[in-house]
């Protein structure tokens, strides 16, 4: 009996051993393969945590949350890795400068089709580049201002001729001036191309509900679908944080580009959930008025507002705030503050370059010195529940000091508009980041900069600006970006408050979502588990 047992187990274990060297040997072969737990298709939603985009159209556009949405639908000529390297995306390869550093070209890469189905080619990107310098209120102009003239040579290469050498282009070309729109569609709808936009990307512009949400879907186009797995994504705008929060946890959102700080532990104890973060290389701070009396670009002169006015009210109100004590009862510790257009984050970070200190006891001198009893300032700040909470903490240090804040809270592309008509006097507003600083300095504080809200215009600066888009050298540019923040640090058109450190938070059900330094979540190439 106990023989028959042990035969029988012994001829089991040989057929289970063949069964397996067979199972390896015809993996090995390539016949099949471990069952993958990805999964094709599905819809992702997203909580855009920094407000509604403004205009979906790469010349006009001046959003966090719209570089985010295009991300998944508009390729550009460049882009940035994790390292914020530049590597090329819809160009072919890195650019060719001639010796004298003004012929730039760049070549492109073939066989590409826009959303349309048309050729993306030398002629599109010529007309998208001439239509970011001659669109009126392009946001691109200055950015790109030092080009001459841009040409195509044949199919598939530009030729970028510039009125001098130009050290940030290719950054540039690695954001929204960069973005290459159909000809076809430009053709279409001119300027209203915000309303249907198509370029090259993963995905399509499908439709918006203004004030709630932007849905993208998978594009038949691309030309790497296989690396597309999800069939919709669809961009939610969240302004109260607790209930953006509250939907991540829920599963109503799969992601969300920012969990603010009063949220962060909840987030980050979820087991469904994960958390990237990651240092901007932008800034967030306070615009000033100055001299945008008649509108964006249409002349500048002083405003006549008590702070426009007062130059010792403007230091008053700066020194009336504490930086790092509104890191910690606003943001929880979580944001780096700083008082200068260039992140730590960044490798042109200039330790140098000092911040005026919080200094209350003098602040209250200079509000008597300006001979303004009592003066009031009225502050434009986007409807949201952190900005509001921010907002709310500067008003109490401005009281503390004499100066009276007033908080106008307006919805954020409101706001935007209301900057560039010159309808305010202070507005609290942030900048994403590039990774060349000109890209955080030139447009907001050059006199012919293109997001010049402030109206700020310093011959010293334009100098110093000017000079360091020529500059060849590190060196030389390092120090020039430095004199330039002295000087805007001096005269106040903006006050830089801190740089933020985001934390996303992701459903772990999802794969492949990146946070690079340039803090916009990449979503498109995601894929459900």
């Amino acid at each position: 009996m106990r023989s028959s047992r042990a035969h029988r187990a012994l001829a089991l274990a040989a057929c289970v051993a063949l069964a397996l060297v067979t199972l390896v040997a015809v993996a090995a072969a390539g016949v099949i393969a471990p069952a993958s737990t990805l999964k094709n298709g599905g819809t992702l939603v997203v909580g855009m945590s920094a407000g509604e985009p403004d205009a979906l159209d790469p010349t006009l556009a001046r959003t966090f949350s719209g570089r985010e949405v295009f991300l998944t639908f508009c390729e550009k000529l460049y882009d940035l890795n994790a390292k914020a390297e530049i590597v090329p995306q819809l160009a072919a390869a890195p650019p060719a400068i001639s010796k004298d550093k003004q012929t730039v070209t760049i070549k492109l890469r073939k066989g590409i089709k826009f959303n349309d189905g048309t050729p993306f080619n030398a002629a599109a990107v010529v007309k998208t580049i001439q239509r970011h310098q001659t669109l009126p209120r392009s946001a691109r102009a200055s950015e790109i201002s030092p080009i001459d003239s841009v040409t195509a040579a044949g199919n598939y290469a530009v030729v970028i001729h510039l009125k001098q050498p130009y050290s940030p282009l290719i950054a540039q070309f690695a954001d929204r001036a960069g973005m290459i729109m159909s000809p076809a569609q430009l053709d279409k709808l001119g300027d209203k191309f915000a309303t249907n936009p198509i370029c090259v990307g993963p995905f399509m512009y499908d439709n918006r509900v203004a004030g709630d949400t932007i849905t993208v879907v998978k594009s038949p186009y691309y030309y790497a679908k296989s690396k597309v797995h999800l069939d919709k994504i669809v961009f939610k705008v969240e302004n109260d944080a607790t209930a953006a929060a509250q939907a991540l946890r829920a599963g109503d959102l799969q992601g969300l580009d920012g969990v603010a700080s009063t949220d962060l532990q909840s987030v980050s104890h979820d087991p469904n959930l994960r958390i990237l973060k990651q240092t901007s290389l932008g800034y967030q701070g306070i615009t000033i008025n100055i001299g945008n009396k008649n509108g964006l670009g249409k002349g500048y002169s002083n405003t006549g507002t008590l702070i426009a006015a007062h130059p010792e009210l403007r230091k008053a109100f700066e020194e009336a705030i504490d930086r790092k004590a509104l890191n910690k009862v606003v943001f929880g510790g979580t944001v780096l503050p700083g008082c200068t257009p260039v992140s730590p984050a960044s490798s042109w970070y200039d330790p140098s370059v000092k911040c005026t200190p919080f200094n209350p006891a003098d602040a209250k001198k200079l509000v008597q010195q300006s001979g303004v009893s009592n003066p009031t300032v009225h502050y434009m700040v986007p409807t949201a529940t952190v900005a509001l909470r921010q907002a709310q903490f500067i008003q109490a240090e401005e009281a503390n000091v004499g100066i009276r804040l007033v908080i106008d809270s307006i919805d954020f592309p409101t706001s935007l508009n209301r900057a560039d008509a010159g309808n305010y006097e202070t507005f609290q507003i942030g900048w994403s980041g590039r990774v060349d600083p000109d890209g955080n300095i030139y447009q907001f504080v050059a006199t012919s900069g293109s997001q010049n809200d402030s109206g700020y215009s310093r011959p010293r600066l334009d100098i110093a600006l000017n000079n360091e888009r020529k500059a060849t050298t590190r060196g030389a540019r390092r120090t020039l970006f430095r004199v330039a923040q002295q000087i805007i640090l001096q005269d106040r058109p903006l006050i830089y408050l801190y740089h933020g450190v985001t934390r996303a938070g992701i459903n772990k059900k999802l794969t492949g979502v990146r946070l690079y330094p340039d803090t916009l979540l990449r979503v498109s190439f995601a894929q459900y588990k």
